[in-house]
């Protein structure tokens, strides 16, 4: 906001005015609009008998935003009564927002300031001039509305057909078609940034490892490189949007516009983004978040005197931070627990579970049938992508051939041979991500069979939120006192596994699952086969 002020000092015999100009574009900004609407006003205040004190600028601001300097500005005059006037070239300078011209309004007829156009009649206080001014407001309002509604819909148009219409996600960027005769929506083009495209690529393959959470991945693609719009790191929030969209697939979504599929190029192929989504979808269901600092246990430990959920803090002792666990009870019940002693404990549990032998197997063989399977499909694809590969090479060859022998120009061959090479150059890319993917399944395959063989050690071992995981599978609560662990309540599915023998667990403090009983029994319909998706949900 541009505020010119006038350095003559007031006179009790002078009357005040504020002088309000606009325009909406940045592009009308740099025209004469400006300099001729301040002009004009300067001439109808002196016309009306006022001197302009100030002039307030609010230049490539739209009227229907609220929040503009200049009328922050003008409000703050007419409210400390240092104008009685305000000059402007019409009603749709001061607003295109119906309500907030009624809302001004109100405030200049309540402070008695006249309100005076270059084009057009001053509103007065009576019925007859609020209706004329209201209907005006509204007239202001619908122009905007109009064309806001022309623009969207040619935005719909452009979508329908594949083409993004406003600045890609992080990965991609705008550039002009090179076809001069490309129809007006495809005049510009959404293709993968080279700067940032491959830390995109990168950030879904190490999400896809299972081993990292968005708030560990923030910090790494910000250490690499990814930077967010305003040169920061990329919020959490928005990194798990960025995971969760199929724009990076090649689909289109823009509002009601779904499942187009984009005229874009791919940064992730399919089988990679599905194993990230699985991920985002386990991870959601067993709510595990990160705070400023994380605390493993929380929702899993109560106060067994009190019934009372712990909770959990920081505590400074002379030059150390140590966390505790402790019971919220007003009235106290006891020492508090510190943080690392009491997951300790709680680790501890997890030595005293294991599956049964026959359980173990059940698992193995469905493991090694699946990931059989995706062996099957990942070795089809490969050898696919291998044959293309081999097609491209002999057509190279027969051009280099054909080249030498004179059957075609250099021009052509040049041509013909790039074309090739950029075909071969994308089946090795593809080739790239497909063992990246195995890899991924491998990885799966060994958590699922160190979980089954020794389920302690697979805790241990486990990120912060696959331990989250693995407490939300095995436990339902821990009840605490005095630092130590008195009973342990297993989950509903864990106590249906210990019902039918499939797992076991040692200790006596074990208290069964309140409530459990046959008619809520997360039985498959044979069991095992839901046991089974549990635990491959788990890892």
């Amino acid at each position: 906001m541009k505020k010119k002020q006038v350095n003559e000092k007031p006179l009790e015999d002078i009357k005040y005015a504020a002088s309000y100009i606009r325009v909406s574009t940045q592009d009308q900004l740099n025209g004469l609009s400006i300099e001729v609407q301040e002009k004009l006003c300067q001439r109808r205040a002196e016309e009306a008998g006022y001197k302009v004190s100030e002039v307030l600028d609010d230049g490539g601001i739209s009227g229907h935003n609220d929040n503009r300097p200049g009328l922050h500005r003008l409000k703050e005059l007419i409210t400390t009564k240092k104008i009685t006037a305000i000059v402007a070239l019409s009603s749709e300078r001061l607003f295109r927002n119906t309500r907030s011209h009624l809302d001004f309004m109100e405030c200049v007829f309540t402070y008695g300031v006249h309100l005076l156009y270059v084009n057009g009649a001053t509103p007065e206080n009576n019925a007859s001039s609020r209706m004329q001014d209201t209907v005006l407001a509204s007239m202001n309002q619908f122009y905007r509305d109009q064309i806001s509604d022309k623009v969207k819909g040619v935005l719909y148009e452009k979508a329908k057909m594949g083409y993004y219409p406003s600045r890609p996600p992080a990965g991609y960027m705008n550039v002009p078609n090179p076809d001069k005769n490309a129809e007006r929506m495809a005049q510009k083009l959404v293709v993968p940034d080279p700067n940032t495209a491959p830390f995109i690529k990168e950030m879904f393959t190490l999400y896809a490892t299972g081993n990292f959470n968005v708030y560990d991945l923030c910090d790494i693609m910000y250490e690499k490189g990814l930077r967010s719009r305003k040169d920061g790191k990329i919020s959490p929030s928005r990194l798990h949007d960025m995971l969760r969209s199929r724009f990076y697939i090649g689909e289109l979504v823009w509002g009601p516009i779904s499942n187009i599929e984009g005229k874009h190029e791919p940064i992730i192929d399919e089988a990679a983004f599905n194993q990230v989504q699985m991920i985002l979808t386990a991870r959601n269901h067993h709510a595990c978040r990160r705070r400023k600092y994380q605390w493993l246990l929380n929702g899993y430990l109560y106060c067994y005197k009190h019934d009372n959920r712990y909770t959990a803090e920081w505590h400074t002792i002379g030059n150390r931070r140590i966390a505790y666990y402790h019971c919220a009870n007003k009235s106290g019940c006891g020492k508090y627990s510190e943080q690392v002693d009491l997951e300790a404990k709680v680790a501890e549990k997890f030595k005293d579970l294991e599956f049964s032998p026959a359980f173990i197997k059940e698992v193995i063989a469905e493991a090694k049938a699946t990931f059989n399977e995706q062996r099957k499909g990942y070795d089809k694809k490969k050898q696919g992508l291998i044959n293309q590969r081999t097609a491209f090479d002999r057509r190279r060859k027969v051009m280099e051939d054909k080249l030498f022998d004179g059957v075609i120009g250099d021009d052509d061959f040049k041509k013909n041979r790039a074309e090739v090479m950029a075909e071969i150059q994308r089946i090795e890319v593809k080739l790239s991500d497909l063992e990246k993917s195995r890899e991924v399944r491998v990885d799966e395959a060994e958590q699922i069979l160190r979980f089954t063989k020794n389920i302690y050690d697979a805790y241990q071992k486990a990120s912060p939120d696959l331990k989250r995981h693995y407490l939300g599978f095995f436990w339902s609560r821990f009840e605490v006192s005095d630092k130590v662990i008195i009973t342990s309540t297993p989950s509903l599915l864990f106590a249906e596994l210990l019902k039918l023998k499939h797992a076991i667990f040692r200790r006596s403090e074990t208290q069964k699952h309140k409530g459990l009983n046959r008619s809520n029994k997360v039985i498959l319909g044979g069991l095992r086969l839901r046991m089974l998706n549990e635990v491959r949900t788990c890892i």
